[in-house]
């Protein structure tokens, strides 16, 4: 008789993982019922415990997926006798061929690509996916030739001008862009751009999501945020006589004022203008006899085909759901995107859908032209974007596909020494055995979005290529309740060097966290970059890791968006914020930390000094400094850049906040309305970058320091 954890084996749950301290956790019955209830699978008795394996072990004519790197041969052995047909993705049929149940049928010849494979016999029929795929991903020449290249990582709603409404936009990063390539740099990070909530609706929505504004949690991963938007060189927004004169009225310009001098981002009100303004654009649009960029629309909306159709569905249904921010709890039936309801919604409101279609479109057309000057002005990168690991569960990914994820489970990581209580992130896992079902479209349409905007793409949290940690709450206790839930690696890395050598997009798999055994190596394996984080990389002793030991394929930075910045770093901004917000279990933990990060300031001392990268009088200041880190030492930045920058990783890039000496968090993980999560800007604007050396002399001793 199958037992519960039989089952849950079969279905990807893990039995057990090792923690960051080496120490192994278990997973118990309970934990693992919750996730198969989760997926659907019945296991309340051992009966059916049996039952539901049975039926995940029935054998098909072929399995769903079967995947082949290009130093493999494609070599399929059917469960039946049958005849095989294999078409390409223009449903050309490449071979055909008789097949034995007891011998293997090879194909030859085949370019990379996916293709279909149908199995059949008298009485059957099966389709499945065959991805054969280059072993590597994309290597562009910089990274075959060995050389060094640097660059500058930022948020861009962080980004401030004169031109901007209350955030930052497109204009902004063509700005930073320039200003990079002219210092010698060849690529500009950029925080994920996914689709925010339509702020048409009043405040309260935002509220009904605690102030969750993260842009890791997006309606769409797949689709470009409107918000970042250079409104004023829009053609509809310079033709408009309307525009013109909301935006000449006192209470616009007031309004305008209050969202730019904010040193957050007020994003209900920036958003909420926006919209306005881009209403105004777009009944110009329309009323226009402008013939080639009407064309142009159509065009775009026929090449995004039915994902970005749904999605503009999806923010009209939001517009008339005020209340109600969650699909789930709307109960008009319009939370199915297949009801009676859904469908007549549509044809009511498609002025409306096409609106949203129109913002889309003009994010598409700018961020484009930002990769584009990038490319202009000889960066071997340009755009160098960042692809989240999970869809918002209250999203429009969710909503129109839900069978393809596990809405009663979420995503986050377990709790270690810094994060006692675990971390929960917001997002609703791939459901693993219905992505197997569905060819991995989803995945597969997710990925190639992302590479159309960019040369270099983040996977974030690229471990989830393998495992997530699937997490759940139990009553009365605030530390995740988890396991880890396995994937096919093999087919989504597939996927992965497939699209990448498409696109010609380089890929960086952000490998942070629990990583498990030969994870990395895999990666390396097939050419992803690995992530090195200076604050992180440190030897067994707690001692970090000398610049030339840093591994050729990685991108390496001082910190990341989750972590303090080198100035907050110093002065334990990060984990007095995580007790402000009651993050620790308890006080010993607290303390645990404060006296790590001691050490780490001694050690980055001791670092510094063993590179000869300060001078003896700063190499004082820091001695006495990193004590308690009470007092920062003068132009931090620079030691840590000059480290970095020294480093063996192909990638140096340096955070934009880091260089203007930003003390506070980006982001305080495991937290929602707690801390000003994603708001935060840049303490200078663009034209005083732009007026100052500060930007230039930062990449100026980076561009020295990098390898030859």
């Amino acid at each position: 008789m199958a037992s519960l954890k039989d089952l849950a084996e079969t279905c990807g749950i893990a039995s057990s993982y090792v923690d960051k301290t080496g120490k192994t956790h278990y997973t118990e019955d309970p934990v693992r019922s919750f996730f198969l209830d989760a997926m659907g699978i019945k296991n309340a008795t051992l009966a059916d415990c049996e039952s539901s394996l049975n039926a995940l072990n029935s054998v098909p004519l072929l399995p769903e997926v079967t995947t082949f790197f290009d130093d493999e041969i494609i070599s399929i052995k059917p469960f039946q006798n049958c005849h095989l047909t294999l078409k390409d993705e223009n449903n050309t049929i490449i071979a055909q061929k008789n097949a034995d149940s007891d011998q293997e049928v090879t194909f030859s010849d085949l370019r990379p690509g996916y293709y279909t494979l149908i199995a059949k016999t008298a009485t059957e029929q099966k389709e499945s996916l065959l991805i054969f795929a280059p072993k590597l991903c994309y290597q562009p020449d910089f990274i075959k030739n060995k050389q060094h290249i640097f660059g500058v990582s930022l948020m861009l709603y962080a980004l401030r001008s004169k031109n901007s409404l209350g955030i930052g936009d497109f204009g902004d990063l063509k700005e930073i862009v320039e200003l990079t390539a002219k210092s010698g740099g060849d690529v500009v990070g950029i925080n994920p751009l996914g689709v925010m909530s339509p702020h048409t609706l009043p405040s309260s929505y935002f509220k009904l999501l605690k102030g969750d504004v993260s842009p890791y949690r997006s309606l769409s991963r797949l689709f470009i945020n409107y918000a970042y938007l250079e409104l004023k060189k829009e053609p509809d927004f310079i033709n408009s006589k309307q525009v013109r004169e909301f935006m000449n009225t006192e209470e616009v310009k007031a309004e305008i004022k209050r969202l730019n001098d904010s040193p957050y981002v007020l994003y209900a009100a920036a958003l909420r203008l926006k919209l306005t303004l881009l209403q105004m654009m777009y009944d110009t649009f329309i009323a226009s006899s402008d013939k080639e960029r009407k064309n142009a629309f159509q065009t775009f909306k026929q090449q995004k085909g039915e994902e970005l159709d749904n999605l503009c569905l999806f923010e009209a249904l939001l517009e008339n759901h005020p209340d109600s921010p969650f699909w789930q709890q709307w109960t008009d039936a319009t939370d199915d995107i297949t009801s009676k309801q859904t469908a007549e919604f549509k044809q009511a409101h498609q002025n409306r859908i096409d609106f949203y279609a129109y913002c889309h479109w003009l994010a598409d057309i700018e961020l484009k032209a930002v990769q584009q000057t990038a490319q202009s002005l000889g960066m071997k990168i340009g755009l160098y974007a960042d692809m989240p690991i999970g869809a918002a569960s209250n999203g429009a990914e969710v909503w129109e596909n839900p069978k393809a994820y596990t809405l009663k489970a979420g995503v986050g990581a377990p709790a270690d020494p810094m994060r006692p209580r675990g971390q929960s992130w917001g997002f609703t896992p791939y459901h693993p055995l219905e992505l197997v079902k569905q060819h991995y479209a989803p995945f597969i349409r997710l990925v190639k979005e992302n590479m159309a905007i960019c040369k270099a793409l983040r996977i974030d949290h690229a471990m989830g290529l393998k495992r997530l940690f699937w997490i759940f709450f139990a009553k009365d206790n605030p530390v995740v309740q988890g396991a880890y839930i396995h994937y096919d690696m093999k087919a989504l890395t597939a996927i992965l060097c497939l699209e990448s050598n498409r696109s010609q997009c380089l890929l960086i798999g952000e490998d942070l966290g629990t990583v498990p055994e030969g994870f990395r190596e895999y990666m390396a394996e097939h050419g992803l970059l690995s992530y090195k984080v200076f604050f992180r990389q440190k030897e067994k002793d707690g001692t970090f890791i000398a610049p030339k030991d840093y591994m050729y394929m990685s991108l390496a930075q001082s910190s990341t968006h989750d972590q303090a910045i080198s100035f907050g770093f110093w002065a334990n901004e990060d984990i007095e914020v995580f007790k402000q917000c009651n993050l620790y279990v308890n006080e010993e933990q607290y303390r645990q930390n404060l006296d790590t990060r001691r050490k780490d300031r001694e050690n980055m001392v001791k670092a510094f000094q063993k590179e000869n990268i300060v001078t003896p009088k700063t190499l004082e200041q820091m001695k006495a400094s990193a004590k308690d880190g009470a007092t920062i030492p003068e132009n931090l930045e620079t030691p840590v850049n000059i480290y970095g920058a020294k480093t063996n990783s192909a990638l140096y890039l340096v955070r934009l906040c880091d260089i203007y000496a930003q003390k506070e968090l980006d982001n305080a993980p495991g937290t929602i309305d707690e801390y000003a999560n994603w708001r935060l800007k840049l303490s200078h604007d663009i034209d005083v970058i732009k007026q100052t050396p500060t930007f230039a002399n930062a990449l100026s001793i980076i561009k020295q320091n990098r390898p030859k």
